[in-house]
């Protein structure tokens, strides 16, 4: 089938140009632009403190999450006590929060005038009040990551536990081994390669937020991106802080990547014996329902349940209705558009060239750059494309306005595209050559192949991949931020603008709202997930 491979390179060429574009317009840029004074004065006074707050932000959350991560990980793959089955997908679900909604429910919990500290203080220990961190600063952020990212750790974790065959730990206790022996000698020196998988995606995330360090004020790179653009109105500067953002990025992609490669690697034989769930006693069982309850109260329960008092008891904030709608319709068109690409770029790696593959691989390096990158990069190919057509048309070419929809939802697929390619893929692995063989010796032809074979098999992914990337634009702030049309908001960013205002209590509804987008879509993929998993 020439013909159904040319269609798919070019579909994941397509896909590969969108992902690829703004972060090489970034680049050039940064390199071939004349250094501008505020960068230098940057560099001066700030831009040290933003690096050292982004290795610090990102070291704490790493810490935190991997702890947390692998910990629920070994404790469900490995042993059955009360709730075993709940804690399974439950423990996924703080990843619905983004980490900013989760930073303004704590921040409001452990401040000075808070629901915690005033009580002891009116109580007589003031001591006690004072001596209590508050959830700010570096690692207050890092603390934050680590309770809400923690499940990228936890299922990459939780299934490498679980695909251990039985007898390595039998050869081990056999030659005369503890159990803390074959824990730390024999079961996590195997699953190390998965855990490092899930804390570069951790990493990744931290780098790439702007809300939560924003408000707990922990300025990181990605604050000093929007602030260089937003502040000091320089493209070129603000490029050439995203170039640095990006490396940092792209370092944990690449960790990712390597270590998602020799966790593969690592994986033994499908029909080899796994080992059974351990029942444990009464007393150990508590002490696991308290390691997994623990995670989800700190990352979910707590921080939402502040959010949800706020929510009742102050007033509607203008502009959240509208906001709904719009943060709705952008994550539609988004997903649409995402899926349709990350489908393009599935079926080019399924044509077996190395166009094909190359594209989808390029398509891939759009998740690692973070939100404010990817706006930077847009501005950028908007302007190069405005001098172009004035070229072109003589000065006369309407005006490209960069902050329009079309631009957002530019950034956005070029930010998410990634993220449909590989639930795309997997569906159409489904479809395999005979399939197709079979139909064209029965004479169909290549558009009803895909429609009568193809498109019932991989509905399915596409639909996943479409969800994804709607609750991922639904999270986006720091892209939303820089791009946004004049006077129009998204709940991401009202809900950022409020608290940053102090007005905590009006940002909670909008905040709210994001986390009921995004928590269904997010028990449906926690529960899918695991579901082939031993329970």
């Amino acid at each position: 089938m020439n013909g159904a491979k040319t269609g798919p390179a070019f579909l994941g060429s397509l896909a590969a140009l969108i992902a690829a574009g703004p972060i090489l317009a970034v680049a050039w840029v940064a390199f071939s632009s004349p250094w501008g004074d505020y960068l230098i004065h940057l560099a001066q006074t700030r831009l040290g403190e933003y690096v050292a707050n982004t290795v610090l932000v990102t070291g704490v959350a790493i810490v935190i999450a991997g702890l947390i991560g692998t910990t629920g990980g070994w404790l469900i793959a490995r042993f059955s006590f009360p709730g075993h089955r709940i804690f399974g997908w439950a423990l996924a679900l703080p990843l619905a929060v983004p980490a900013y909604v989760a930073a303004f429910g704590w921040l409001d919990l452990t401040q000075g005038s808070g629901p915690i500290k005033t009580p002891l203080r009116e109580g007589g220990l003031e001591w006690l009040a004072t001596s209590l961190p508050t959830v700010s600063g570096p690692l207050g952020a890092g603390f934050i990551f680590g309770v809400t990212l923690y499940p990228y750790v936890y299922l990459i974790a939780r299934q490498a536990f679980a695909d251990q065959p039985a007898e390595m730990a039998h050869a081990a206790r056999t030659l005369g081994a503890s159990d803390w022996q074959v824990f730390s000698r024999v079961t996590l020196p195997l699953v190390r390669p998965a855990i490092a998988a899930g804390l570069a995606l951790v990493a990744m995330e931290s780098i790439a937020d702007f809300g939560a360090v924003s408000h707990l004020g922990a300025p990181t790179l990605t604050v000093g991106v929007v602030r260089t653009w937003a502040g000091a109105g320089s493209l070129a500067d603000a490029a050439r802080i995203a170039i640095v953002l990006a490396l940092f990025a792209y370092l944990a992609f690449a960790i990712e990547r390597q270590s998602r490669s020799r966790a593969r690697f690592g994986q033994t034989r499908g029909k080899a014996a796994t080992q059974p769930l351990e029942t444990l006693s009464s007393s150990k069982a508590a002490l696991a329902i308290l390691a997994c309850l623990t995670p989800i109260l700190l990352g979910l329960v707590l921080p939402l349940g502040r959010l949800v008092y706020h929510a009742f008891t102050e007033p509607l904030a203008q502009g959240v209705p509208g906001a709904l709608v719009n943060s709705v319709t952008l994550a539609a068109i988004t997903a649409v558009l995402a899926a349709l690409l990350g489908l393009g770029a599935a079926y080019g790696i399924r044509s077996g060239t190395r166009f094909g593959k190359l594209a989808a691989r390029l398509a891939s390096l759009g998740y690692a750059a973070p939100g404010a990158v990817a706006a930077v990069g847009v501005l950028i190919v908007f302007a190069g494309l405005q001098t172009l057509l004035d070229g072109l048309w003589g000065g006369m070419f309407p005006l490209l306005l960069t902050a329009t929809a079309g631009a957002l939802i530019f950034a956005y697929v070029s930010r998410f595209a990634a993220v449909a390619i590989a639930p795309s893929e997997t569906a159409l692995s489904r479809v395999t050559d005979s399939l197709d063989n079979a139909a064209m010796t029965l004479g169909a032809g290549r558009r009803r192949i895909v429609r009568e074979i193809h498109w019932p098999l991989i509905l399915s992914g596409v639909g996943i991949a479409a969800l994804l990337v709607f609750v991922e634009v639904m999270k986006e702030l720091p892209a939303t931020m820089i791009l946004r049309p004049f006077n129009t908001d998204t709940l991401a960013v009202i809900a950022h603008n409020l608290a940053a205002d102090e007005r905590l209590g009006q940002a909670a509804l909008p905040s709210l709202m994001i986390v009921l987008a995004t928590l269904p879509a997010m028990i449906m993929a926690a529960r899918t997930l695991t579901s082939g998993q031993r329970q």
